[in-house]
């Protein structure tokens, strides 16, 4: 079972050597990305893509596969929102919540029945990565622009502001450096690892 799939539930019922064996991921972020790991989010905010090792048992989520709440605007898209929160065991999320998301969801879309009802089946065998990708499927079929943001930086924060990174290729195609917006906010360019620094930041 993928770590990606594998619950505590799981995880007791799987043999030793099994959950050892799949007890680590190596995962290569590009810059600025972002994974969700459980109720953590790990940013690569390196100005080059970076592999980390992941050890131990956790719901894991890329950028790409995820959905942030400010574009959650359909209820398709709320519907998955709420069991990202729930796979990834998210506080206030709830089994409750998402049947009622998935409750309007049929309200407005008739059409996703049997996509409901493929996931209501994943997530009775305790498979919530399988009734993600259900409707990850039903999303990619029927709204283009859900995952727009997967190629998007992840922002970061500084204290009480939020940056959203953006970067670009430099002469020798290796490393990156700040578009010039952000020069021009006031953040410096260091010419000798291509990365940025706020002004005045320690």
């Amino acid at each position: 079972m993928p770590l990606t799939e594998m619950t505590p539930a799981a995880a007791a019922r799987t043999p030793r050597a099994a959950r050892k064996a799949a007890s680590g991921l190596k995962i290569t972020l590009k810059p600025f990305e972002r994974i969700e790991i459980g109720a953590l989010t790990l940013i690569n905010g390196w100005t080059e893509s970076s592999t980390f090792s992941i050890e131990g048992i956790a719901p894991v989520l890329r950028q790409a596969n995820t959905i942030r709440e400010d574009l959650a605007d359909t209820s398709l898209r709320r519907v998955y929102l709420c069991l990202q929160k729930l796979y990834l065991q998210r506080d206030g999320a709830t089994l409750d919540g998402y049947r009622t998301a998935a409750e309007r969801l049929l309200a407005d879309m008739p059409a996703a029945a049997a996509t409901v009802a493929k996931a209501d089946e994943a997530i009775a065998a305790n498979r919530l990565y399988a009734a993600l990708k259900a409707y990850r499927d039903l999303l990619d079929e029927t709204d283009a622009g859900w995952s727009a943001q997967a190629d998007n930086p992840a922002p970061i924060k500084h204290g009480d502001r939020e940056t959203t990174l953006r970067v670009e290729f430099v002469r020798d195609r290796r490393r990156y450096r700040a578009s010039p917006a952000r020069v021009a906010a006031g953040e410096s360019v260091s010419p000798k690892l291509g990365m940025t620094t706020l002004s005045g930041a320690h």
